[in-house]
């Protein structure tokens, strides 16, 4: 069964939304625990983090938008899909009337999503190194 590249792009920023909610909530209580940062020591770990995952999905984004003539999707993707701008104030900033978010949108998660899938990202348990 074939999985249509959006769809991958879809379920995997709804995994990237929640690991950067889940990392800048952690964040802040590090950040005011000293305590908890003296304690951390490093060691090998064979699954990826959530962090791996983050860097992974902008990475991903990156790769699939990095030809000249995507340059203007390449804001979009950062600006909404990795800095998680809310939809208004990012639409505006970039001059898109509704019609032409759309049809960026569509780009974005068309290519970013078949990356996605040719990186093996999709779907987000194997990538975690769940069970099949």
């Amino acid at each position: 069964m074939s999985v249509k590249p959006e769809l991958a792009f879809d379920v995997c920023w709804e995994v990237y939304r929640g690991a950067r909610e889940v990392m800048e909530a952690k964040r802040g209580v590090a950040a005011l625990n000293l305590e908890m940062e003296m304690k951390y020591a490093w060691r090998p770990d064979l699954r990826p983090k959530m962090k791996d995952w983050v860097a992974d999905f902008a990475l991903a984004g990156q790769a699939a938008l990095e030809s000249p003539d995507c340059a203007s999707r390449m804001v979009m993707f950062r600006l909404y899909y990795l800095g998680l701008a809310p939809y208004e104030r990012a639409r505006h900033f970039l001059g898109l009337s509704e019609r032409g978010w759309v049809n960026w949108s569509e780009e974005i998660r068309k290519k970013c999503g078949a990356e996605i899938l040719r990186r093996g990202m999709f779907p987000p348990r194997k990538y975690f190194g769940g069970m099949e």
